[in-house]
C-alpha cells in the first residue's frame, strides 16, 4: 500500500506516534474531526464538479443548420 509515497508501516508508526502523544480519547476525537473535514470537503468538490459540468453544457455551442450544411459540402 502506498499512500501519499508513504507505506504501510510508516503509516503504522505514525498511528502509534499520534496514540502515544495524544492518547486514546484525544485521538479519537482528532480522528472524527478529521473524518468530518473529510467529508465535507469531497461534498464541496462535488458540488464543484457538478456545477462546472452544468456551465459547460450551458455554454456549449449549438450547432445551426447552415453551419453544419458548412461543414459537409467544406
Amino acid at each position: 500500500m502506498n499512500l501519499f509515497g508513504v507505506g504501510s508501516l510508516e503509516i503504522i508508526i505514525i498511528l502509534l506516534v499520534a496514540f502515544l502523544v495524544l492518547g486514546p480519547n484525544q485521538l479519537l476525537g482528532v480522528a472524527k474531526g478529521l473524518g468530518k473535514v473529510m467529508r465535507e470537503l469531497r461534498n464541496a468538490t462535488g458540488q464543484f464538479t457538478r456545477m462546472l459540468e452544468e456551465e459547460g453544457q450551458e455554454e456549449e455551442p449549438s450547432k445551426t443548420r447552415k453551419e453544419e450544411e458548412e461543414k459537409e459540402e467544406g
